[in-house]
């Protein structure tokens, strides 16, 4: 069994398997490294590409993460038909639906309140029943400034009391610190993510259990792309614990795109034995059969989903009356800047979700877009805002 001696008191400390130690002498109570966290992330994080996917499930899950972007910035219309009508006209013999937008909701974080779509939840059904879906979708961060020809309807951005804009989604962002969910001991999530998901939680909880009295025998499957990304796997980890009895099957799927890295090892860990290794069969399917509940569509290249292995020294959301880091009042450039120069916190790890399957590796000007992951996966960038 491995050991090494506690940095402040000496001690012969002996962990099996780990990232982080804690002394356990009463008066120090020191974290520290094991040196094993590379290793860790190596099989964590390991290439699972070999994996079949659900090429319906997940090409609707790209389409509606996509779509979102529109609402949320042009106030555009949601119009599902020209995704099914290209699901159509694929070539492959998957069912063929009718999608309804059930609800589209806001989110907040300490205070600031993003007006604009940050999630919404659809059902997709055909005629005979055989295909009965329902997706819960988180929209991506927006950081195209306010009331600009890119985002004229201010996605993402909060208005203070002196009229000043702040930007929700990376104050949520660059939160790093590490908190333990109320519905799971023992692992921890970004705190961020946690925060902006607890706004959101109850009136999704109440909107599923609805339409689940509506769809008897509805496959749940959550999805999002950047933020929305880590949002959806928060999300899908809750509904596991809370609502795994409740929905058929014994839990959700979870089909996120370029993934920021969300919780600790221990989350990491757990959501692969309850979620991401566990299968199920998905009706109206290409090819019958079952797929694992979880696949984690990453960029090879992309920073978002690479970087951010720790969290952050002196961070400014340990003030529970904080709205977050000053980043979120940065450029663009500014945010990149801060997200490079800043102290990491040796003792704040995170992983990514399993399991991963890389889709490319693509130019520095397409490494984290969602119409590179709509070409990919649908041959085409079928919503472009």
């Amino acid at each position: 069994m491995p050991s090494l001696k506690c940095k402040n008191c000496k001690r012969q400390l002996t962990y099996v398997d780990v990232d982080l130690v804690k002394c356990t002498a009463p008066n120090c109570q020191l974290v520290q490294e094991t040196g094993l966290s590379k290793q860790l992330h190596k099989t964590i994080e390991a290439n699972c590409s070999h994996l079949p996917y659900p090429k319906f499930a997940v090409g609707r899950a790209i389409g509606f993460c996509s779509a979102i972007y529109g609402m949320a910035t042009h106030a555009e219309t949601f119009d599902p038909s020209k995704l099914e009508k290209h699901l159509e006209n694929s070539g492959h013999r998957g069912v063929v639906g009718q999608t309804e937008l059930v609800v589209a909701g806001d989110r907040a974080y300490r205070g600031m309140r993003d007006s604009q779509c940050g999630y919404m939840i659809t059902k997709v059904t055909s005629k005979d029943k055989r295909l009965q879906q329902i997706y819960i979708i988180f929209r991506g961060s927006r950081s195209d400034d306010a009331g600009g020809k890119d985002n004229p309807m201010g996605a993402g951005f909060s208005q203070d009391r002196q009229g000043r804009l702040q930007n929700v989604d990376y104050a949520a962002n660059f939160t790093g610190r590490q908190d333990e969910p109320w519905w799971c001991a023992g692992v921890k999530i970004r705190r961020g993510f946690y925060e902006l998901y607890r706004s959101m939680s109850s009136e999704i909880v109440v909107n599923l259990n609805r339409l689940l009295g509506e769809l008897p025998k509805a496959r749940v499957i959550v999805t999002g792309h950047s933020l929305g990304a880590a949002l959806a796997v928060v999300c899908a980890h809750h509904l596991q614990h809370h609502m795994g009895k409740t929905i058929p099957g014994g839990g959700p799927f979870c089909y996120p795109f370029c993934t920021p890295r969300v919780g600790n090892l221990e989350f990491a860990r757990e959501f692969k034995q309850t979620i991401a290794d566990q299968m199920l069969d998905l009706p109206g399917e290409v090819q019958s059969g079952n797929y694992n509940r979880c696949i984690n569509f990453v960029m090879d290249n992309d920073p978002v989903s690479w970087k951010a292995e720790k969290g952050y020294k002196h961070d400014t959301s340990d003030d529970p009356e904080s709205q977050g880091t000053r980043a979120a009042a940065k450029s663009f450039l500014g945010k990149v800047k801060y997200g490079l120069t800043k102290k990491e916190d040796p003792t704040i790890i995170f992983y990514q979700t399993p399991n991963i399957y890389k889709i490319g590796w693509y130019a520095l000007w397409n490494v984290h877009q969602y119409t590179t992951v709509q070409e990919k996966l649908l041959g085409k960038a079928i919503y472009k805002r």
